[in-house]
């Protein structure tokens, strides 16, 4: 009985608390972004009759004020109703075509902007204050951080072939900074491939500047560029405050230009891409591997979103923001039927998105799985 409970059921309890922390750690940054935008709207004295957090049917709700919270089980999804300015599937929205002093219709462009953006500013803040925290108590070895300095070479490699060596630390590609992330070299190196490129390293305290070929690797029928090389994986020290804040708001701006590129690529990122399944996934890992690498990817993903919400999408508020901009220009509101349109066509391919996607992460995270006994069979 003790073996059992020690070797079966205690491992899937701690799996059930890991899964449910990564799907609360997602729900809790939809829900900080939509924080964003309520307290603005409040600020600014618009009235906002609902707050949803997540999907499905309406676990708890409760009536604060002139606003009805409302919690639901599916952590990928939430919003905040905002008096006057209508959304297509966003709650009941009885008041979204109010017109009154304390709507969102009524009230001036530049406020219009700082609630839109407020669901993004909280994102961004997070992301600083997680890295910031972060950098102040030390973060364990993860490959999100790690340092570009060279400590394996693959045989017959470009890097082999033009001589990088162990323990070089690669400080540039075509004079364009590494910053000391290996995300923003893969960026860099990734459109490169079999093309002739300046790397520049420094070694043994000098800096040497080689011309190398870039190699390729085909990913999905997709082309990236490799230089044949592994880099160190190494925990980062507890840093003094002042020095934390530095490092934090840089790693923070890093990942910022480094995920605004990745969406700007997507056409060759989209093999790679992530869904649902495998955020949650991911996100269960890291809970399962100490709050420290949680705290770090929750704060890429909180990045991620914010970034994802610039895009001049209608169901994404860059998207409003644009409508709203084209608005205060023409100073007359779009027609109702044209913005339905572009909302339900937009709708749509978000809903056959999210099910591609799901559909990889599944098969992704089914294949090891599922390889040997397609193997066994005699099918792969």
């Amino acid at each position: 009985m003790i073996t059992y409970y020690s070797t079966y059921l205690i491992p899937a309890l701690q799996n059930i608390c890991f899964i449910l922390l990564g799907c609360f750690g997602v729900g809790f940054l939809i829900g900080f972004h939509e924080l964003g935008h309520f307290l603005f709207a409040k600020i600014f004295k618009i009235r906002t009759p609902s707050f949803a957090i997540g999907i499905g049917p309406k676990l708890i709700r409760k009536k604060i004020g002139d606003t009805e919270f409302s919690f639901s089980p599916i952590p990928f999804g939430g919003y905040v109703e905002i008096a006057g300015a209508a959304e297509i599937g966003q709650g009941d929205q009885k008041d979204a075509h109010a017109t009154d002093e304390g709507s969102f219709a009524t009230k001036p462009y530049y406020q219009k902007l700082c609630v839109l953006m407020g669901g993004i500013i909280f994102n961004l803040a997070f992301a600083y204050f997680a890295m910031i925290l972060l950098f102040i108590t030390g973060i364990p070895k993860t490959p999100l951080i790690q340092k570009p300095i060279i400590t394996t070479i693959q045989k017959e490699s470009p890097a082999e072939k033009h001589t990088l060596a162990i323990g070089d630390r690669i400080i540039s590609i075509n004079k364009q900074p590494i910053e000391n992330s290996i995300q923003r070299l893969q960026t860099i190196l990734q459109p490169l491939a079999l093309q002739e490129a300046i790397v520049t390293i420094e070694r043994n305290g000098s800096i040497i500047e080689k011309t190398i070929i870039i190699g390729e690797k085909q990913v999905n029928g997709v082309s990236f560029g490799i230089l044949g090389v592994e880099f160190e994986i190494s925990p980062t020290a507890p840093q003094p405050f002042m020095q934390a804040i530095k490092q934090g708001i840089a790693m923070t701006n890093m990942w910022i230009k480094n995920t605004a590129i990745g969406f700007t690529q997507l056409k060759k990122n989209y093999g790679e891409m992530a869904g649902p399944v495998m955020i949650i996934a991911m996100t269960t890992k890291a809970a399962s591997a100490g709050w420290q690498i949680l705290l770090l990817l929750l704060a890429i993903i909180s990045i991620n979103l914010a970034v994802l919400n610039l895009i001049p999408l209608p169901i994404l508020d860059g998207g409003q923001l644009l409508f709203y901009t084209v608005e205060a220009i023409i100073q007359r509101p779009l027609p109702e039927k044209v913005r339905e349109y572009i909302h339900i066509a937009t709708w749509l391919m978000f809903i056959i998105l999210f099910l591609y996607l799901s559909a990889k992460d599944i098969y992704r995270l089914a294949a090891p799985y599922i390889s040997p006994v397609l193997s066994f069979l005699g099918l792969q």
